[in-house]
């Protein structure tokens, strides 16, 4: 696959940001989680030219036709007051969060991206996305995934009454976070399923950044002496973000102080 025939080409300054599972594991938690995203989005908003979500920024997110889930206000107002001041934002759907349809993009104008997406950013190939399902055969992955990405699926679930289809999500979504042990988030350089991505795709084209989400690991990891593989880390324990500045040769990895 030729990742770059038709790449997206834009210059300026750009924020990454990723994993932030807003609604979760508790209201109190996830309006601190959010508040803490907002103070970042406000220190950059006059410095940044583009907005970049990596993925699963929602812990459950599903659209009605005239419901979406409730909260998350604060944050929509300083996305909608970023938009309208020129900024541009890109929405990648992650595996917590893919029901987005057109919500963001009505709201706060919100590019959505379902699946990974070339860029070239100040000048550097860049493959962006969240990240989950690539580079190896993770057959039970992908079979769930599958299931619910199809939409005659996504329909059925949409006739639920939304209390009931919230609350499944979310008690769903709770199960698959505790699933996961603290030697999951332990990064495998040459094993890990988003750097044999990487690796795959090197062996046809040169790329300089692959930037992804998903991992929860912050990770600036060099490929070969042209290519870096970044993982944007979460907004959930390690409350980590990436810059691309302008002037700068690569992306950088920044850890947010919490105040």
């Amino acid at each position: 696959m030729n990742y770059f025939a038709d790449p997206i080409k834009i210059e300026g300054n750009a924020l990454f940001v990723s994993d932030a599972h807003l609604g979760a594991p508790s209201e109190r938690e996830s309006l601190q989680r959010e508040e803490w995203l907002i103070q970042l989005l406000l220190e950059k908003k006059n410095d940044i030219q583009h907005l970049f979500f990596l993925g699963d920024m929602f812990d459950f997110w599903f659209e009605y036709r005239d419901v979406v889930p409730k909260g998350y206000f604060r944050l929509f107002n300083i996305l909608y007051e970023m938009n309208k001041a020129g900024v541009k934002i890109y929405f990648f759907t992650g595996n917590h969060d893919m029901w987005v349809q057109n919500y963001f993009t009505q709201q706060f104008g919100c590019r959505v991206f379902y699946k990974l997406n070339a860029f070239i950013i100040n000048g550097k190939r860049c493959i962006l996305g969240h990240g989950d399902g690539i580079g190896g055969k993770q057959y039970r992955y992908m079979f769930i995934k599958h299931t619910f990405a199809f939409k005659p699926n996504r329909w059925l679930y949409g006739k639920l009454p939304p209390r009931i289809a919230f609350s499944l999500a979310r008690r769903f979504s709770r199960k698959s976070r505790q699933a996961h042990g603290p030697e999951e988030f332990i990064f495998r350089e040459e094993d890990e399923y988003q750097v044999k991505f990487a690796r795959q795709v090197l062996a046809d084209e040169p790329v300089d950044c692959f930037i992804f989400g998903h991992r929860h690991i912050p990770i600036v990891y060099r490929m070969n002496e042209q290519s870096v593989f970044y993982n944007t880390g979460d907004w959930f324990e390690n409350f980590t973000y990436m810059m691309f500045e302008k002037a700068s040769e690569s992306p950088t990895l920044h850890y947010f102080k919490q105040n």
